[in-house]
């Protein structure tokens, strides 16, 4: 069996600059009915035409700078975890002008909802905690590898990385769903109500602290 490679046939690896699209495109329609993305993009059939690209831009942001992983079956890309290690969040002036092609693109579809994402990206970057932590920017399962351990084998391996580090783990939803799920890997509920913009989506903070040997 390769390295990374499971008995279910998926294997876990490092996101490549190469599969940004791939993951990107897992992204945006496993995001597609989420709550903050329904009140940003109202309209379904903009919504799924503008998260391509944003996922995409945002894909590839982490893998150049961060540490993404990606779930794949052969060349399928099935699975992403956008994970940005301490000093790498917020991201800097210029990596955020490297996003303006894809917010061009986005405002071609709906020019209205640029104002609005950059407002939601302004307010979870200000509650971003202090201190060095891992930040879990976005994570995504393909429904076809759902309840197979994927979105497991894309969280624990950078939560052990963090935990040798003595770092702590950082996440943001703005489904209240995922709280019980992401409670399963020693995060804790810290921020109940992050405010956006008016009549915005409101997010949820979860940290994990470090966990060490005994």
């Amino acid at each position: 069996m390769a390295a990374g490679q499971h008995e279910s046939g998926i294997t876990i690896d490092r996101l490549a600059s190469r599969q940004a699209r791939a993951a990107g495109a897992v992204i945006a329609a496993s995001h597609a009915d989420y709550p903050a993305f329904r009140q940003i993009f109202p309209d379904p059939i903009m919504r799924r035409r503008a998260l391509l690209p944003f996922m995409t831009a945002t894909a590839r942001d982490a893998a150049a700078h961060g540490h993404g992983l990606v779930a794949r079956d052969g060349d399928d890309v099935l699975g992403v975890a956008l994970w940005m290690p301490p000093g790498t969040f917020p991201p800097s002036g210029l990596r955020k002008f490297r996003m303006t092609p894809a917010l061009i693109r986005v405002a071609v579809v709906t020019r209205r909802a640029v104002g609005r994402l950059a407002s939601v990206g302004s307010s979870l970057e200000k509650a971003h905690p202090p201190g060095p932590s891992w930040y879990l920017q976005a994570m995504s399962v393909h429904p076809r590898a759902q309840r197979r351990g994927v979105g497991t084998r894309l969280i624990e391996p950078a939560i052990a990385l963090a935990d040798e580090a003595g770092h702590a783990c950082y996440l943001q939803t703005s489904d209240p769903a995922n709280v019980d799920y992401y409670q399963r890997f020693g995060f804790e509920l810290t921020q109940p109500a992050i405010a956006t913009f008016d009549g915005g989506p409101s997010y949820i903070g979860m940290s994990r602290p470090p966990s060490r040997p005994s």
